[in-house]
């Protein structure tokens, strides 16, 4: 808790900690948001905020692909050349942002 506490004081004042761009859940409503990949670790504190986060926008029509890090920590996806079991996960990353440019060419 003292860690999560320490990582909400660098992240954002008190007093727009309840704001949607602090904490995007406490949206009216997430219909319209553009595409979204969503990355959650299976070891990440934030892990069950970031699955509540993706079943969320899916719920509100919103396409968002959920790509669950089994086996990951909080910043092991990042650790390129240091954690190798990621190196998948940073492919499926990157094809869903691919995916983002290809639906804006059918356009």
């Amino acid at each position: 808790r003292a860690l999560r506490d320490w990582c909400w004081d660098h992240y954002a004042d008190p007093d727009d900690r309840a704001e949607p761009k602090a904490s995007p859940m406490l949206a009216d409503s997430l219909a319209g948001l553009p595409p979204a990949v969503v990355v959650t670790a299976e070891f990440d504190p934030l892990r069950d905020e970031g699955d509540a986060y993706a079943t969320a926008m899916a719920a509100a029509g919103v396409d968002v692909t959920h790509i669950r890090g089994r086996g990951q920590m909080h910043t092991s996806i990042t650790a390129t050349n240091a954690i190798i079991s990621s190196g998948s996960i940073r492919a499926d990353i990157a094809a869903g942002v691919r995916g983002f440019f290809s639906e804006v060419a059918r356009v």
